[in-house]
C-alpha cells in the first residue's frame, strides 16, 4: 500500500492557476509537491506472530485480572463522587438546604461504590465463578 502525502500552502498563498483547489474541493492542482514517505516500503513486513509471544492464562487468573479492572474503575467512580461533593460544598452559589442532602448522596453512593469493589476483589480471589 502507498500513501501519498501532499503539500499544500496555506489558502492565502494559492496562485491564480491553483484556485481550483481551495480547502474542501476535490480537484488537485497539477503542480502538487509530494513529500517523502515516513514508512519505508521496501523492506518485507515481519510476522505478527514472530513479534509477539503468547501468555496463557487459566481460568482463574483471568477471572482475577478482570476483576481487578472492574474494582479499580468503581473506585476511580467513587474517588471522583467524593470529589463533586467537596466541590458541592464548597460552591457558594448553590443553597445550603440543597448542597448538604445532596453531597450526603454522593458520599452514601462512593462508600456503595468503594463495598462493591471490594466484593469484587473477594469473589474473584475466592474463586467465585458468576
Amino acid at each position: 500500500m502507498t500513501a501519498r502525502l501532499i503539500f499544500q500552502p496555506d489558502a492565502a498563498a494559492h496562485s491564480a492557476k491553483n484556485a481550483l483547489a481551495a480547502p474542501g474541493s476535490t480537484i488537485q492542482p497539477q503542480d502538487r509537491t509530494e513529500e517523502p514517505q515516513m514508512v519505508d516500503t521496501t523492506t518485507v513486513a515481519r510476522d505478527v506472530a514472530d513479534q509477539t509471544t503468547a501468555v496463557t492464562y487459566t481460568p482463574r487468573e483471568l477471572n482475577v485480572l478482570i476483576s481487578r479492572e472492574i474494582a479499580g474503575r468503581l473506585c476511580e467512580i467513587a474517588d471522583t463522587l467524593t470529589t463533586n461533593a467537596g466541590f458541592l460544598l464548597a460552591n457558594d452559589d448553590v443553597p445550603v438546604s440543597i448542597k448538604r442532602p445532596r453531597a450526603g448522596v454522593y458520599r452514601d453512593v462512593a462508600l456503595q461504590l468503594i463495598k462493591l469493589a471490594g466484593d469484587e476483589l473477594h469473589s474473584a480471589w475466592a474463586g467465585e465463578v458468576r
